[in-house]
């Protein structure tokens, strides 16, 4: 039998053993509060044991007795029950501490998992949708079903980013941002050349709010994309965002050939703002206003971060 033949199981069985120690668990705090709290009343009760008999017994001294017991009574039993009961209580509430931590992890964990879930389901109805797209030549079906689709991958975002954060919020900036590029692939025509702008602070929202105002976006700029700029090959929407700490503004401003003449937002039969203007006042207790002026539109939506108050 050679050498490599007999130093390779060796290796391997200390590679294995060095990796089943590095990951066994570490204790957690509260069972190494618990085990001080065993030890350490023992620790204390023996020093002071060997103190009063070193004191008190073998090395003579005019020491009252009562002197000796008071110390022992005091030191040597109070003293380590009291330590006991201390890391004993200490040791119980960091228990139930790391107990909520873990079940707070567990949902937040599960809730990650869902909008993943969530979001590859949106993902498969928006490609069957493309593909019944591809496969119906008329013009009004496509764009029908284009407009779908485009409302389906801005929900889609939405639970794409709830699935990486850790404490079930997202940052509505960040998520412009991909709806805003999502619905220009899908808008844009080839001979276009339309820029759109997303600033503001990170502005972060609940699930629900989230997934409303990626739709009401998505809305706003494919109005935009669609009537402003359907005779125009150049433009530009700027989306910016704005809060307080309590409301939120959400402003769309494109430089199109803007609203037509006697335009009510109250009466208008345009499906993608009775769906944004639905969304605001329903899901996000907001206002939507669009104003004409005289390079384009501008809408404005205006609600409150989690809160139900409607604003009129």
């Amino acid at each position: 039998m050679s050498h490599s033949s007999v130093t390779l199981p060796m290796v391997e069985s200390r590679v294995v053993t060095e990796r089943a120690q590095a990951s066994k668990p570490v204790p957690r705090l509260s069972t190494r509060v618990f085990a001080l709290s065993q030890l350490l009343p023992i620790i204390i009760l023996a020093v002071v044991m060997f103190y009063e008999v070193t004191a008190h017994l073998l090395i003579e001294n005019q020491t009252h007795p009562l002197l000796f017991a008071m110390e022992t009574i005091v030191f040597g039993i109070i003293g380590p029950a009291v330590t006991w009961a201390t890391l004993n209580w200490v040791a119980r509430e960091i228990r139930e501490r790391e107990r909520a931590e873990g079940e707070a992890d567990a949902l937040n964990a599960m809730m990650q998992e869902m909008h993943h879930r969530i979001k590859n389901n949106l993902q498969t109805v928006a490609d069957l949708l493309t593909l019944e797209m591809s496969r119906n030549p008329r013009p009004e079906v496509q764009e029908s079903l284009r407009d779908s689709i485009t409302r389906i991958k801005s929900i889609a975002a939405s639970h794409e980013m709830l699935s990486v954060e850790s404490v079930g919020v997202t940052d509505i900036t960040e998520l412009a941002q991909r709806v805003v590029q999502t619905t220009r692939r899908s808008m844009v025509r080839p001979d276009q050349r339309i820029t759109i702008r997303v600033t503001g602070p990170n502005v972060y929202l609940g699930s629900k709010q989230a997934t409303a105002f990626a739709i009401v976006l998505n809305e706003l700029v494919s109005n935009a994309i669609e009537h402003g700029f359907r005779e125009r090959t150049n433009g530009t929407i700027e989306v910016e965002l704005d809060w307080d700490g309590m409301d939120v503004w959400l402003r769309v401003q494109d430089d199109g050939i803007g609203l037509p003449e006697g335009f009510d937002l109250n009466t208008s039969r345009g499906l993608g703002l009775q769906i944004a203007r639905t969304l605001v006042e329903k899901d996000l207790c907001g206002k939507l206003t669009l104003t004409r002026h005289t390079n384009g539109t501008t809408a404005w939506v205006l609600f409150r971060r989690g809160s139900g108050l409607s604003y009129k």
